[in-house]
């Protein structure tokens, strides 16, 4: 069985000086397991609403019979108008599951749709947007599509087409901003015009039409790097921030843009961090980009095997670590950092040598501020396994509660 340790330490530096500090024990006060399930994301609303999507990998079968799943919330039966009673659960179908007290325990999950050809792993898999009760899920399928519940996830309409060139997002790699005005944004990589292109398509009522697609970056070499995934937030004045791996004269650095609100054009792309990494091919690593309450941006990266903090104001970047696959919020003025390192997830505070392991067997998480709270999620399995599942954990500082 997988081991978990307690209690967590987490990488903490202050922001924006990122001066190091350690941020003490916390436990956990809610667990959620969710079988047969991949890719989570969470989203939080104004009035601390946590909301689930993931999706389904497989079918899950034991020496060819139905496997019965162990406590969490059930796969419930598609309530939208996509054709009412739904067939058993199938893999490519998409999910959501609502937390009404924090991300302590969530509801039984609503089958959101069936997306034929979904591309899941590897940060490939669905992304959400919450504004009060409106929620945005989008993925990538045959196309980026994008489906729209009003009542806090209980009915869904779509699928809408996002890409307005078909096949241009085969990639299958994308990420979704949402605005503190409701407004959307889903930026993905794109092969309309044959060499890989950052690209993305804004919408204003929660995704149930887009405006035109536009181009956010075209790399002066060939291609940005292929196959890492984007990037994309808005602060808290609406100024939208994206960030991407890029490919120039053999360098796979991260780079960034933003655009204001009311802006029509993104800022000039520029370059994260100092150093540098030339390498013949993709990582499959994008790292991860957040706000500050002060309207600037953090970023936790990769590069050549190392973990990096980075402000998006042309900082030296801040060495935290070997690993891959970093993740990065910011609560109480101070960023939490977390990423896999071998088969498992750590944390570590800057002044310790050795990570603190958080989970065994575990990647691709997400994390999100609920109030005093941290809310956790990721995949958890052998690294192999054609049928992970999902832990969601909240975990609480006890000098907060």
């Amino acid at each position: 069985m997988p081991r978990f340790v307690r209690p967590l330490r987490l990488l903490v530096l202050l922001v924006p000086a990122c001066i190091s500090v350690a941020l003490g024990a916390e436990a956990t006060s809610g667990r959620t397991t969710i079988p047969d399930a991949a890719q989570p994301q969470l989203a939080v609303n104004n009035a601390g609403g946590v909301w689930l999507v993931y999706g389904r990998s497989t079918v899950p079968l034991a020496g060819g019979a139905p496997v019965k799943p162990p406590a969490g919330p059930a796969h419930a039966q598609h309530k939208s108008g996509h054709g009412g009673a739904s067939a058993p659960a199938r893999a490519g179908d998409l999910f959501v599951a609502r937390s009404q007290d924090g991300g302590a325990s969530f509801g039984p999950s609503v089958n959101v749709a069936h997306v034929p050809g979904l591309a899941l792993g590897l940060r490939r898999g669905p992304r959400l947007a919450v504004h009060g009760n409106r929620l945005t899920v989008t993925a990538i399928g045959t196309e980026l599509v994008a489906f729209t519940s009003e009542d806090g996830g209980a009915t869904w309409s779509g699928p809408t087409a996002i890409n307005d060139i078909p096949g241009s997002a085969r990639e299958g790699l994308h990420d979704l901003a949402g605005a503190p005005d409701g407004e959307v944004f889903v930026t993905w990589l794109d092969l309309r015009e044959g060499k890989m292109q950052l690209w993305g398509a804004r919408s204003r009522d929660g995704g149930r039409t887009w405006d035109r697609n536009e181009r956010v970056y075209r790399s002066p070499d060939v291609s940005i790097c292929e196959c890492c995934h984007p990037s994309a937030v808005y602060g808290a004045e609406g100024t939208l921030a994206v960030m991407w791996r890029n490919a120039i004269a053999g360098a796979r650095d991260m780079w960034m843009t933003t655009r204001a609100r009311g802006a029509a054009d993104f800022t000039p792309a520029r370059k994260l961090g100092h150093g540098t990494w030339t390498l013949p091919a993709c990582p499959m690593d994008g790292g991860r980009l957040w706000p500050e309450s002060d309207g600037t941006f953090t970023t936790a990266w990769q590069r050549n095997g190392e973990i990096f903090l980075a402000r998006a104001d042309g900082s030296p970047e801040v060495r935290l670590g070997r690993g891959k696959q970093p993740l990065g919020v910011t609560r109480n003025g101070k960023a939490t950092v977390l990423w896999q390192q071998g088969e498992d997830l750590v944390a570590a505070d800057t002044a310790v040598t050795t990570p603190t392991p958080v989970a065994t067997s575990a990647r691709f998480a997400v994390v999100v501020p609920v109030g005093r709270h941290l809310v956790l999620a990721y995949e958890q399995g052998p690294a192999k396994a054609k049928q992970p599942g999902i832990v969601v954990e909240r975990y609480s500082n006890g000098s907060e509660e």
